[in-house]
């Protein structure tokens, strides 16, 4: 029983690491579009890459689609082993209540989250509220 255990285990971390090589390949890449308020439209969105780039997590974004004026964004450092392997994605949510989305960073189960300030994406301050 311990051994069928641990082969079904092993089988599945297997099949979802191939299932995430056919989604985001390697490496783990993830983009979208969305609208900002960063020199975008609906017919010009903002263009956004994720990547887990060797446990690095970088975003470029395209304001407006336009890739003369790419800005790069460096997100959380990941540890642990086969973290490499771990799927970014991304949403946009107004979290601090000011009517502009703000950028989430999914990685994994964790969720961090850059402020849409001034025409582009900030930390957040200390005691800075977020809903």
């Amino acid at each position: 029983m311990l051994l069928l255990w641990v082969g079904l285990t092993m089988a599945y971390q297997w099949w979802q690491i191939k299932l995430n090589d056919w989604t985001y390949s390697r490496p783990r890449t993830y983009t979208t579009d969305a609208i900002v308020g960063h020199n975008d439209s609906g017919l010009n969105p903002s263009h956004f890459i994720a990547q887990n780039w060797e446990k690095r997590i970088v975003i470029i974004e395209f304001p407006g689609g336009d890739l003369s004026k790419a800005i790069i964004i460096q997100g959380p450092t990941l540890i642990g082993d086969g973290s490499e392997l771990t799927p970014v994605t991304l949403s946009f949510q107004d979290i601090n209540g000011d009517g502009k989305p703000d950028l989430l960073i999914h990685v994994g189960e964790q969720i961090f989250y850059l402020i849409n300030d001034q025409g582009k994406f900030r930390a957040p301050r200390p005691g800075e509220v977020h809903q």
